[in-house]
């Protein structure tokens, strides 16, 4: 039995505020258990406040549209703050991601092509990050250098650009007010501020997604749309496969608003576009690992850390047993372990799977975890102080969105974010999942917010033929 429309979609916005509350709450009760690791401190009502202030007043100036001076101000403001959480890891070297990609674009300015040692495994890895963000960030490097304030740079361009499709989504849907309050919280929202100095692909990751969800609602006809899907598609999968499924999912729940055969036609336009974007990438493993690698070699080691008896979803050191085994090998074999405890194990896979997704979805503390984790140590006090920002608005947007999906927002926005929920119980908890991995959905989440602060407006998110 097929439901009406209106019914329809009354049970989506439900389910995607159901979800919402639900991760609000859990949320809620790690207060406690937060308090009990990082400590508290008054400091933490000052950093709230003065961010609170600082948003606010950004949020007040944008009801209109700006003129040169205001949006200049706001600019300086975006720089300072930016500059103050660049301060925090001046002189220190982070764990992790974001030094592994260091040492790729450094690796790849010195002649040595994408190839990083893992000292954890012993291996050399040719095809365990997906290249596109160590392109990037050793083209960036080798004219700008590889500072914190290079790196600062590069992520705040990135993150500039994000919110210049921010504007242009909430435009395309009816409310430029919206758009323009939504690009100003991204650019000082927490999380995003805890990345920026650091050299993490989560910034380019959301700048492809919003331009997928932006080609999907404002469609052009032929290989002219072909382009506008497919390029960010094949670079989402160069840069974060575990997503590039988005690029599909935000065709199907759309699926009503577009036409089942045109979002095919679409579909695959655009999947013949990023076949061509994940050629060279296809081309260059086959030659080095005389294999098929169509993204990464990473899925196997990721299913592991995302199901053992010790996981929590985020990275822990590999089994001793496997060490110095080469690439293809240690990852079929890593991979075949995890399968084996996910097979004797039925319900603690799926417990810690549920275990998982809250986790990463209802609390936000990666940030300063990783500053903790920066060498030389992190002062505690001061994660102290900052871990209730990082906490109180990701919960902030979560509440905001969940109380506002049914007072005026547009029902495209609804299914953007129903898209991204799809992604990530379909695609993203199954591996290695914490919150890093579920930031793309952040801008979405913030659009839903600010717009039950714009005017009334009528939707305007309909296919274009």
């Amino acid at each position: 039995m097929t439901l009406p429309a209106p019914r329809l979609e009354r049970w989506i916005g439900w389910s995607v505020q159901a979800a919402l509350g639900l991760l609000l709450l859990y949320g809620l009760t790690a207060i406690p258990d937060m308090i009990t690791r990082w400590g508290i401190s008054f400091a933490a009502i000052g950093a709230i406040a003065g961010w609170i202030a600082l948003a606010a007043t950004g949020f007040h100036m944008l009801r209109e549209r700006p003129g040169v001076a205001p949006v200049a101000a706001l600019a300086v403001a975006v720089i300072v703050m930016r500059s103050a959480f660049a301060l925090l890891a001046v002189g220190r070297t982070s764990t992790g991601d974001p030094n592994a990609y260091l040492n790729l674009a450094k690796g790849l300015l010195a002649g040595h092509g994408l190839l990083i040692h893992d000292p954890f495994t012993d291996t050399s890895w040719h095809a365990l990050f997906p290249p596109l963000y160590p392109l990037v960030l050793a083209g960036w490097g080798a004219i700008f250098g590889f500072s914190t304030a290079s790196v600062l740079t590069l992520g705040t361009l990135t993150d500039g650009a994000t919110a210049v499709l921010l504007l242009a989504l909430g435009t395309r849907l009816g409310s430029a007010v919206a758009g323009r309050r939504t690009a100003w919280l991204y650019l000082v929202w927490p999380s995003v501020l805890f990345s920026a100095p650091l050299a993490q692909k989560e910034s380019l990751c959301a700048l492809l997604i919003l331009a997928l969800a932006l080609a999907w609602i404002d469609r052009r006809a032929g290989w002219r749309g072909a382009l506008r899907l497919g390029l960010p598609a094949g670079l989402l999968a160069l840069t974060q496969p575990g997503q590039a499924p988005l690029a599909g999912l935000f065709g199907v729940v759309l699926v009503g608003r577009i036409g089942l055969w045109p979002m095919l036609l679409a579909g695959v336009r655009g999947g013949l576009v990023a076949i061509v974007v994940l050629l060279p990438w296809w081309v260059r493993n086959a030659l080095v690992l005389h294999a098929f690698v169509p993204l990464t070699t990473a899925s196997g080691p990721s299913l592991w850390i995302g199901n053992n008896p010790t996981a929590t979803g985020n990275w822990q050191p590999p089994p001793p047993e496997l060490k110095g085994l080469p690439e293809l090998v240690y990852a079929k074999r890593i991979k075949a372990i995890a399968i084996v405890w996910i097979e004797t194990h039925p319900f603690g896979f799926v417990r810690l799977t549920l275990t998982k997704f809250v986790r990463a979805c209802g609390i936000s503390q990666f940030g300063v975890t990783r500053l903790v984790a920066m060498g030389p140590p992190f002062p505690r006090v001061l994660a102290a102080a900052l871990w209730p920002l990082s906490l109180l608005s990701h919960l902030a947007a979560l509440g905001g969105a969940a109380a506002m999906l049914g007072r005026r927002i547009p029902f495209t926005l609804v299914l953007l974010l129903a898209a991204c929920g799809l992604q990530l119980l379909l695609f993203g908890v199954w591996f290695e999942f914490g919150e890093r991995h579920r930031e793309f959905v952040t801008p979405f989440l913030l659009l839903a917010l600010c717009w039950s602060f714009a005017p009334a407006v009528v939707e305007k998110a309909r296919a274009t033929p």
